[in-house]
């Protein structure tokens, strides 16, 4: 088994891998061609970044560029491969249940996860997302990136497994309207 890791340089990639991830969008879509790797960690969890509206226009492009155009470039590069590639994609858990006051996160989380939907299509990759609260530890996180990319659950494709402590489901709970 080959991983590949890229996306941010965090504690969660370092759990991954002793070697920094590769971050730029070029580098990471040739070091999958040449490396044909059969796992990729994409790790894709930016820092807060506020309400829409507190980025400017270039500063939440470069984060949509670092995070979920350099997604769709790994997935793209991984089906050319033309053979089996497992790929989680590491992302906030905002993109389950929307932070309005961190909307830019949450539109990137929100991408990042319907990636993972369509990108499930494809006959030789198998996607999913992990998303993950702040507060996770990144060695959990290693971990259940580490179970996704095994192949140990074969069926599973195409999913977004939430790390957070059950924080939405009690949040969703909290917020239901009796008789919902």
């Amino acid at each position: 088994m080959t991983l590949l890791t890229v996306g941010s340089d965090c504690a969660i990639a370092r759990a991954l891998d002793d070697v920094a991830p590769i971050g730029q969008l070029e580098a990471a879509t040739s070091a999958i061609l040449a490396q044909r790797p059969d796992q990729i960690a994409i790790v894709a969890v930016p820092a807060p970044a506020g309400p829409i509206g507190a980025m400017t226009t270039d500063e939440f492009a470069k984060l949509t560029e670092t995070t979920v155009t350099l997604a769709i470039s790994a997935a793209k590069a991984a089906a050319q491969l033309e053979q089996p590639v497992r790929i989680a994609i590491v992302c906030p858990a905002d993109a389950v249940h929307p932070d309005h006051l961190d909307g830019a996160r949450s539109v990137i989380g929100a991408g990042l996860t319907m990636l993972v939907e369509v990108a499930a299509a494809l006959p030789t990759i198998t996607i999913n997302a992990i998303a993950v609260a702040d507060d996770v530890p990144a060695e959990e996180v290693a971990a259940m990136t580490r179970f996704v990319l095994s192949g140990h659950a074969p069926s599973l494709n195409g999913t977004t497994i939430r790390l957070d402590g059950g924080r939405d489901a009690v949040l969703a709970a909290e917020t239901r309207v009796e008789g919902d």
